[in-house]
């Protein structure tokens, strides 16, 4: 039966002991911007803001690029997630980037978020085959009915409860994370239902507080000053994302955090530059500095943006001065 807990890593450096990292912990590598979902609290089914979320799907030739890009790093990065903004499965050629990240051996752990909709027998061994040892998969209902309600697509519930199935089966080396939010479930029976039907189908179940973290998106919910994890919110003044993760869009543009849906904060583009250099380039370490002089509140969109206090664990604002000092050196 799976662990129940929480879907993001608590077995934790403290960032504070080692800003600044000469290799990013984390890096997303949007394998596509495309979703097949259109869930309302997400840009993609969020009326005005669905029109404007870029629709790309990653070329190969980019992918190992930045796979390239990030062999130039002197350790190994933690995790490499092929996905940001989109449903990675999409990309008809993930298996194929996979593979090479993996040959190249420059993560420790090489993952994925998807819906699970098209997560066939056959995509999932593919997926395993070139070395995905980690995949996280998002239920948005116990049926088909809200299923429709909730990511406006038609699915039929069981053949997607069975190719999570036989994906968990095929997973010798890995781990397959399932996960709801509370928005979805309603009633103690429900919550009973999901954990009947899915604990014995992944490693680790995790149900997360529905928060409004993305910026400029109408929601149609108020925080309760709860965070993803259901524990009360701490307001922190810096957000601690950008000194340990590079995000990398499909169309290449990379940016200091996952949550950048609209790639405001560009830090630089992938096609004309080094990962490597990026992250060790001016503008990161301009924002880093100003991260830690004037707090979120001075840069755009993160003055918008609650994913620091809502789903980041790490908080770093009691360290403000002494990594200034630190980076300034």
């Amino acid at each position: 039966m799976a662990e129940k807990g929480i879907k993001g890593n608590t077995e934790r450096i403290r960032l504070e002991e080692h800003i600044p990292l000469d290799t990013p912990l984390h890096v997303f590598l949007d394998a596509s911007s495309v979703c097949n979902f259109h869930c309302s609290f997400c840009p993609h089914g969020n009326g005005e803001a669905a029109k404007i979320m870029p629709q790309t799907i990653m070329p190969v030739e980019l992918a190992k690029k930045c796979i390239d890009d990030m062999t130039e790093f002197p350790r190994k990065i933690k995790r490499l997630s092929f996905f940001d903004h989109g449903e990675p499965l999409v990309n008809s050629s993930l298996s194929e980037i996979i593979k090479y990240a993996n040959k190249k051996n420059i993560s420790d752990y090489y993952c994925i978020t998807t819906n699970a909709s098209l997560l066939t027998r056959d995509k999932a061994k593919q997926l395993i085959d070139a070395g995905l040892n980690r995949i996280d998969i998002s239920i948005y209902g116990l049926n088909d009915e809200s299923y429709m309600v909730f990511s406006h697509n038609q699915i039929n519930f069981e053949i997607l409860v069975n190719q999570i199935r036989n994906c968990y089966e095929m997973m010798k080396h890995g781990e397959i994370v399932v996960k709801i939010t509370d928005a979805v479930i309603h009633s103690q029976e429900e919550m009973n239902r999901f954990y009947d039907i899915f604990s014995p189908i992944c490693d680790k179940i995790c149900v997360e507080h529905a928060v409004p973290f993305w910026y400029d998106l109408e929601l149609g919910m108020e925080s309760d000053e709860k965070d993803i994890y259901g524990k009360p919110v701490i307001h922190k003044e810096v957000c601690p994302v950008p000194f340990f993760a590079l995000s990398i869009s499909a169309s290449g543009i990379i940016t200091p955090c996952c949550s950048d849906w609209k790639n405001i904060c560009v830090l630089g583009d992938a096609n004309k530059e080094s990962v490597f250099s990026v992250w060790n380039g001016e503008n990161h370490n301009n924002l880093c500095k100003r991260l830690l002089k004037y707090g979120t509140k001075s840069i755009i969109p993160c003055n918008k943006c609650r994913f620091h206090e809502l789903v980041a664990m790490d908080n770093i604002d009691d360290y403000r001065d002494m990594l200034l000092k630190r980076m300034e050196g």
